[in-house]
């Protein structure tokens, strides 16, 4: 069996806490918390219609341009990447359970997000020394497990996220993959007939 594991609001906690000291970088720069709320989500939201992921080289750089700050953005990136190297106190505490419950060759990290910016982020977290492999992608979850799984043609694969939209491809795969929803503070939960089970903590989830 290969647990495949969600990082951002599933191990790491971004929505929150990530996200009160990834403004700290920002304010230092002269750019205010409205300014910063507003922007976050539409650039993000503007970037998936792009086919692209969020980037914080990208948001600065927008926020510049629409608030005719004078910010010296090598500056900015270089505090930006100081503080992206120490993100231990943004992982969920659960997370330590339930990676001693399994055993790391079954354990791989499956995040979705720009390349860069996540392997910052996972490496500032401290936590690849518990897991087998770190995939990122900016495509398709689903055939990044198809991939993987190759090399483990007789197992099955379980994916743990907290969107549960992608379970609808994951169910379709030619890969028996089981799906597992984790309800975070702030996220939603339903009857998804793709979802398996769902968990408000990953200590809770036990697999044989």
């Amino acid at each position: 069996m290969k647990i495949f594991v969600d990082f951002d609001n599933t191990i790491f906690d971004t929505r929150h806490k990530f996200l009160d000291g990834f403004f700290e970088v920002f304010y230092k720069y002269g750019v205010g918390r409205e300014v910063f709320d507003k922007t976050l989500p539409y650039f993000s939201k503007t970037a998936l219609q792009a086919g692209e992921c969020y980037c914080p080289k990208r948001h600065i750089e927008e926020i510049i341009k629409k608030n005719d700050l004078r910010i010296d953005k090598k500056v900015f990136l270089r505090e930006m990447s100081e503080f992206l190297e120490d993100l231990e106190d943004y992982v969920f505490e659960d997370f330590y359970e339930f990676v001693n419950y399994f055993d790391k060759k079954d354990l791989v990290i499956l995040s979705y997000g720009e390349y860069n910016f996540q392997k910052q982020k996972i490496d500032g977290s401290g936590i690849n020394k518990y897991f087998r492999d770190v995939i990122i992608t900016d495509g398709d979850k689903t055939q990044e497990i198809e991939k993987y799984m190759q090399n483990f043609p007789n197992e099955d694969a379980v994916i743990i996220d907290d969107k549960r939209g992608y379970f609808e491809s994951v169910k379709q795969s030619k890969v028996n993959i089981g799906t597992i929803h984790i309800v975070r503070e702030g996220n939603e939960c339903d009857n998804n007939k793709f979802c398996d089970t769902h968990k408000n903590k990953l200590d809770k989830i036990k697999i044989s």
